[in-house]
């Protein structure tokens, strides 16, 4: 081998070196952003969860309220079926302190009733602001937005 080849064989590995080179850095640059990215994705989903376990508190807070007006539209029931009974099987009132007693309970149990529907009402006002502070998915092919729906569909919070 002469040193005309040696020098070729030389330069030739050099620009292969480059090339190689050139091609490593752009490799890395681009890892570097999907490691950004991903990152940042991990930050979102993050708070995503926690804000669906704020909702699913709030869910179930709401669940609790519901049950707890139903218990007491029962015992609303409960009280005037026999008041109506009463009030049917007797021609005159021949208790009328005891029935202004008994309706002046029920309108407060009503009026309790009341309030507490009117609460629920701003509870579910709130969440449904709240939820809508989030808006629609600009792109739904969004991987955060993919892995948020994956997410609640196995709660089963979505479609319920």
């Amino acid at each position: 081998m002469t040193y005309g080849q040696l020098d070729a064989l030389v330069n030739n590995w050099s620009l292969e070196l480059e090339d190689q080179e050139k091609h490593f850095l752009h490799q890395a640059t681009q890892i570097n952003t999907w490691d950004h990215i991903l990152i940042e994705n991990g930050e979102k989903i993050t708070a995503l969860h926690g804000e669906v376990e704020k909702v699913k508190l709030n869910q179930k807070r709401l669940e609790q309220e519901l049950d707890f007006i139903l218990s007491q539209q029962k015992e609303l029931e409960d009280l005037l079926i026999p008041l109506e009974g009463s009030v049917k099987g007797e021609s005159g009132s021949a208790y009328p302190q005891h029935t202004d007693e008994e309706h002046e309970r029920t309108y407060n149990v009503a009026e309790n009733i009341d309030a507490q529907l009117k609460r629920m009402a701003q509870d579910f006002k709130d969440i449904i602001e709240h939820l809508n502070t989030f808006g629609n998915p600009a792109d739904p092919t969004d991987p955060v937005c993919k892995l948020l729906f994956i997410y609640l569909d196995n709660q089963n919070l979505v479609g319920n």
